[in-house]
């Protein structure tokens, strides 16, 4: 096992009002590889050679200054971090025969990537906000190891949502999802702990938002959110683990069909219900009626379907 320095919060946090004042090309020159109160377990493994930090951050530096590192910020930063995830996901000291090793599941180890080895690129990123002792608990949120940490948040997409190295579009899930879609599928650990179910899910989701295009962000976040709930409780009965791809596929499918329709019905109940109260409307403003004349002819196929008759 390759094993990760560490840097506690005790002594990350000093370090970030320092970060803070700075802007990302101080570090260009002045980062570092280790540090005096990074330590590693004192378990088997040995510790990871300052050749390999070196490679992660170089690589990473290089996908930064691909997309306007230091200079300019790119309006959206997920092509960035689709580098970055396949950066993560080639760095052997993260992973174990395919599996997460135990030193990438450390959020001290992050913290010591993140504030140690690449506090330029974190700090592009994520710039510090003026008043850090007042306003900067979210920005110590991404320096600090944790879920929504730089990096750390991209290696957890890459342990969720790859499709797997014999795939013809591996990395299609991190590419084509959202900041808010990522939100969505990984903070549900009952669901995105399992890789098999989270690849599913994702995938699912994808095609529910391009069917339901033409519908709002936030009706399509609800039927995610009933869909979920319904396959949540399912697992409570049938350890969804347990399922062939197959019979997972089936189910995912199935509940966001069930939410789709549901939404399909609500709509035109909210639909049915204005055209109902149009004609309340005209009698009620004489002035509004004149000007747009109700035809006498007979109802529109359209009012007849929702009506009834």
């Amino acid at each position: 096992m390759r094993l990760i320095p560490q840097l506690t919060n005790a002594a990350a946090l000093p370090l970030l009002a320092e970060i803070g004042r700075n802007e990302p090309t101080t570090f260009e020159t002045a980062y570092q590889l280790h540090h005096p109160q990074s330590f590693t377990m004192p378990t088997g493994g040995f510790p990871v050679e300052e050749g390999s930090l070196k490679w992660i951050r170089d690589s990473i530096f290089s996908a930064a200054c691909e997309h306007g590192f230091p200079e300019t910020r790119p309006t959206s930063f997920l092509s960035f971090e689709l580098k970055v995830a396949e950066v993560l996901a080639s760095w052997d000291p993260l992973w174990i025969e395919g599996s997460p090793s135990g030193e990438a599941l450390r959020n001290n180890c992050w913290s010591f990537l993140t504030i140690v080895v690449m506090p330029d690129i974190a700090l592009w990123r994520w710039p510090a906000p003026s008043d850090i002792s007042s306003n900067g608990k979210a920005w110590k949120g991404r320096m600090l190891g944790g879920s929504r940490n730089t990096f750390q948040r991209i290696y957890r997409r890459v342990m969720c949502l790859d499709r797997g190295a014999d795939h013809p579009d591996r990395w299609g899930l991190i590419r084509e999802l959202q900041e808010d879609d990522f939100s969505a599928i990984l903070e549900r650990p009952g669901l995105s702990s399992n890789r098999d179910i989270a690849v599913c899910l994702g995938e699912e989701y994808l095609a529910m938002k391009q069917r339901q295009k033409h519908r709002s962000a936030d009706e399509r976040q609800s039927v995610y959110r009933q869909a979920t709930k319904a396959i949540r409780a399912y697992g409570v009965v049938q350890p969804l683990d347990l399922l062939s791809n197959e019979l997972r596929a089936q189910l995912v499918q199935a509940a966001f069909a069930r939410y789709e329709e549901q939404l399909c019905r609500d709509l035109v109940v909210s639909n049915s219900a204005e055209l109902n109260a149009a004609p309340a409307i005209s009698k009620a403003s004489p002035s509004l009626a004149s000007k747009n004349p109700v035809k006498p002819a007979g109802r529109s196929f359209l009012r007849r379907l929702l009506q009834g008759g």
